[in-house]
């Protein structure tokens, strides 16, 4: 998946690596409010996530043909 540009040029994380950093960021308060079903939803959400970024440096690190 390309990155997108900012304005000045400047290449910005993947939508996915945006997602994980931001879903790791709350992963301490989903781990305070102790509701064992919402931490293993979450969990399931971020190993998802870490499945597109495997995605992603694969096919960034494809050989060209």
């Amino acid at each position: 998946m390309p990155h997108a540009s900012t304005h000045d040029g400047a290449e910005s994380a993947s939508a996915a690596a945006r997602a994980a950093a931001r879903c790791l960021e709350a992963r301490e308060a989903i781990r305070q409010i102790g509701d064992p079903t919402l931490q293993a939803v979450f969990d399931l959400l971020l190993f998802q996530i870490g499945r597109e970024l495997a995605k992603e440096l694969e096919s960034d690190t494809r050989p060209l043909e």
